[in-house]
């Protein structure tokens, strides 16, 4: 189904650039011989780059905590073009509120879920599992693709990057944060504006489902935006727990992630 979604995108894009789809469907690309070899042409494959290609993959509407589709908030396509692995053709798809979108596992149950008062966010969890309280953590074990949406105007966003980014000392205190993240939870910095967080299996860290027998892992983004950072003014925050048996998954989950729902980094107060 996501090759014959492939072919239709590309065929409708290329209509419009006066190119049919069997110009390039099973196409080679020609590589003449260098000036005074004689003899033909070679004719190779050419192949798509790291094993990527722009792979067209359904999109699943979420509902609410009382299983009714969410109201449209938004554009809601009924496929999405995505440059991941093609090994991953027929396991993931994407789920959407019309307003956020994540990667996860195919033919699983999407949801609203925030994990305090006033963010916002999805889960994306196994359909024969319960529906996740809208408004508490994940227990440890359970497996799911949480995403959340705050603002460090509160004390859940604050919580949220606390462990990770230098904030002001009186954030920390109103979000009753340490500024150190729990023991044996694994962090690091690939920007100054992203952590990327492993939770090994049993350890409970910040990560929703750690604690349980398999690893989570995550992303928390703070864009540092100057001076707000440093004023502690509201800045849009996310972040992302990957918690999967299919630990190989996540890797794409939260790089779209990243890349998908980076927040606007514009600050208020």
């Amino acid at each position: 189904m996501a090759g014959l979604a492939v072919l239709m995108v590309v065929g409708t894009l290329l209509t419009g650039c006066g190119t049919s789809l069997s110009d390039i469907v099973g196409s080679t690309s020609t590589t003449q011989n260098p000036v005074g070899v004689a003899g033909p042409g070679t004719s190779t494959p050419t192949p798509p780059p790291s094993g990527e290609v722009a792979v067209a993959f359904p999109v699943v509407d979420c509902v609410n905590a009382f299983g009714v589709q969410l109201p449209s908030q938004g554009w809601k396509p009924s496929v999405l073009l995505a440059p991941i692995p093609t090994s991953l053709v027929g396991k993931v798809e994407f789920y959407t509120d019309g307003t956020h979108t994540v990667v996860g596992p195919e033919g699983w149950s999407c949801s609203e879920w925030a994990p305090g008062p006033g963010a916002t966010g999805l889960a994306v969890y196994p359909s024969n599992s319960p529906t996740p309280a809208p408004n508490a953590p994940a227990q440890a074990g359970d497996e799911g693709v949480f995403a959340s949406f705050d603002t460090t105007g509160r004390p859940s966003g604050i919580a949220a990057v606390c462990p990770f980014f230098t904030i002001p000392q009186w954030q920390q205190q109103e979000a009753s944060c340490t500024g150190s993240p729990p023991s044996g939870e694994e962090s690091a910095m690939p920007t100054p504006d992203v952590a990327s967080v492993t939770d090994p299996s049993g350890v409970t860290g910040t990560l929703q489902g750690s604690g349980g027998p398999h690893p989570v892992t995550g992303v928390v983004i703070f864009p540092q935006v100057v001076p707000a950072v440093a004023n502690g003014s509201t800045v849009s925050v996310a972040d992302e727990s990957c918690s999967l048996v299919a630990a190989s998954l996540c890797p794409t989950v939260i790089s779209d992630f990243e890349v998908r729902e980076f927040p606007v980094p514009t600050a208020r107060g």
